[in-house]
């Protein structure tokens, strides 16, 4: 059974504990088609494992995330287990920003993800927003096709959110990560 939980004081050292790993076999490639664009998928010449840097996805006012009533921050358990994490945030354009959501690899595919994403169009309609903005990268085929599978559509792309990175400023440009910039209208 799924759970999401609102953090709590004796829960907030769980945060941040969720692995954020994936194994890449698969690029986003965004092409340009009439009413808006389209994503196709490019096999790597090999898998390569990914892992996430918790730090840089920790907010720097992370205490003023827990008491704020214009963010969320929530931990999903599936039988009991810890499973999952999400940060939500009231963003512009009368919008909730998804900042963070990951799910433990031993509960993928089974429905932890899609709850956390409804609790978040939940909340988004809470507080009277219009929708849902989630970023990811194109080297992330499978965070692009889960947002696809619960609703969101590919909004923007900017090839240049991370040039600046330094194991991107190494790279050839076409070889260099994207932004993709995803949304899901709830009215």
């Amino acid at each position: 059974m799924i759970e999401i939980r609102k953090i709590t004081d004796e829960t907030l050292p769980l945060l941040w504990t969720v692995e954020d790993r994936r194994l890449d076999s698969e690029r986003a490639a965004v092409r340009s088609r009439s009413g808006g664009l389209e994503l196709t998928y490019v096999a790597l010449p090999g898998a390569l494992w990914r892992v996430g840097n918790a730090e840089k996805s920790i907010p720097e006012d992370m205490a003023g995330w827990l008491d704020s009533k214009d963010r969320g921050v929530y931990l999903a358990w599936l039988d009991e287990e810890l499973a999952g994490q999400i940060l939500l945030e009231v963003f512009e354009n009368n919008v909730a920003r998804i900042r963070d959501i990951r799910v433990q690899m031993t509960a993928r595919r089974r429905g932890v993800g899609e709850a956390m994403c409804a609790l978040a169009e939940d909340w988004a309609r809470s507080k009277g927003l219009l929708g849902l903005f989630v970023e990811t990268q194109d080297v992330n085929a499978g965070a692009c096709q889960f947002f696809a599978k619960v609703g969101f559509h590919l909004g923007g792309v900017d090839t240049l959110r991370y040039a600046a990175r330094s194991h991107q400023t190494i790279m050839a440009a076409g070889l260099r990560e994207s932004a993709l910039f995803f949304y899901k209208f709830l009215r």
